[in-house]
């Protein structure tokens, strides 16, 4: 039944994904003949509760922030995100659970689609793999703060609830670091209005000319074109496909690792979760050190690097398989992180270096969304084999998983190729 919570993660996911451009375009929308800026959406309600002249800021129709949007939506992620702590601390039964996932899984659509991914990296240094690290060392942190807690007594469910905390720091910190600036402000109006289109007016006699809200049906017309654009590149299947197959063996290997371990090779209990840890400090690791040194890398050394974790990783899966050791194994588990660490940034940074600009931030939406489903029904399945055959079919799974990406990244191109037309 705990693979089922990871199919929650994947609604909420999908949900996300297709939501997630028509959200953050409405959050962006801006009255650009405004002299000054408000962080709510342009609707007239709104405004005419914190702007003056609204009314007359409406015949000039509608532009769009991206800063204002990127804000927007980071705060809309981080307080749907306490809602996920407020129910697994709350919840009384398995159903309250499954919609936790899942609004956990909707409010990352609007951090991991558009902003952690796409917006980090379209900037300078593109440090995607710190983030992404960073995101590591919570998922290292947390269960070890969680364990110690429960040795102490404390009931699980306080361990999310005193989660908020976090989350309240969180919202600080957003609001704090992406807060437009005035200078952004400025830009984003200036191109705004020089996106409207100025014609002649035969609705108002009184003037010669008025402008027209002309972003108003770009932002319609584009809210599903990049998705459907994506969807017809083959790129984009290729690099889903192999999304797919990483976040299952993600998911499936630091899942069932302690299991396996526990139920095949007799660990003591009082230990064997530190060997979850050591898997996610060596992802950790791997994605902060990618973060730092990938953007000194050409695309061929990048693709080349990928392949080489893939290698290992397979290699480390064998050594678990075949040797009995405490130690070794626990060391296999942490190089297997080191090695992954790299692979999700990696493909993100490669496929932007492939597909068109305009469709870069639904990609990485829908590459997101797609790991997330394999790390759904991969264990789902790996779950369902290991209560018929028991955990020995741990070793077989994830061997499996790492030949299939070593063999399918063969099939990727070693060098950049010409840039897939969004036109086409």
């Amino acid at each position: 039944t705990c693979s089922l919570l990871f199919t929650g993660s994947t609604v909420g996911s999908v949900v996300g994904t297709l939501l997630l451009e028509r959200i953050v375009n409405f959050l962006g929308q801006f009255y650009p003949s405004l002299n000054q800026h408000t962080y709510f959406p342009a609707v007239p309600f709104f405004d005419r509760l914190f702007t003056k002249n609204v009314l007359a800021a409406l015949p000039y129709g509608v532009g769009y922030s991206p800063s204002k949007a990127r804000l927007s939506s980071l705060v809309l992620g981080c307080l749907l995100h306490p809602l996920f702590f407020i129910v697994m601390g709350t919840a009384r039964n398995y159903p309250a659970l499954l919609l936790a996932y899942a609004i956990a899984a909707f409010a990352r659509s609007f951090w991991t689609g558009e902003h952690l991914n796409f917006y980090v990296v379209s900037t300078p240094k593109k440090p995607l793999g710190v983030l992404l690290g960073c995101w590591c060392i919570g998922s290292f942190s947390a269960p070890l703060v969680c364990q110690t807690l429960m040795a102490e007594g404390v009931i699980w469910k306080h361990f999310y609830l005193g989660s908020l905390v976090i989350s309240a720091i969180a919202l600080s910190l957003t609001i704090f670091s992406f807060r437009p600036t005035r200078n952004e402000f400025l830009a984003d109006r200036k191109a705004a209005l020089d996106a409207m289109q100025i014609t002649s007016s035969a609705h108002n006699p009184g003037t010669d000319t008025m402008i027209q809200p002309f972003h108003e049906e770009k932002i319609r017309a584009s809210s599903t074109r990049p998705l459907l654009l994506a969807l017809l590149m083959s790129h984009q299947w290729a690099f889903s496909l192999f999304a797919f197959i990483y976040g299952g063996s993600e998911t499936t290997f630091q899942g069932f690792i302690v299991t396996y371990l526990l139920a095949n090779r007799g660990f003591n209990p009082d230990t064997v979760g530190y060997v979850s840890s050591g898997f996610w400090g060596g992802m950790a690791t791997g994605r902060i050190l990618w973060g730092y040194y990938c953007t000194g890398l050409t695309f061929t050394q990048r693709k080349y690097i990928i392949h080489a974790c893939t290698g290992i990783s397979f290699l480390m899966t064998i050594l678990i398989w075949f040797i009995n050791s405490t130690i070794e194994n626990a060391f296999s588990s942490a190089v297997v992180g080191l090695m992954y660490g790299p692979i999700f940034p990696g493909t993100l940074g490669l496929c932007n270096d492939i597909l068109p600009r305009d469709v870069h931030m639904v990609s990485m939406a829908i590459l997101t969304a797609v790991a997330s489903a394999g790390s759904a029904v991969l264990p789902f399945i790996t779950g369902i084999i290991s209560n018929e055959d028991g955990m020995r079919v741990f070793c077989y799974v994830t061997v499996s998983q790492t030949v299939a990406m070593f063999i399918l990244w063969l099939f990727f191109p070693s060098s950049p190729p010409a840039r897939v037309s969004s036109s086409t």
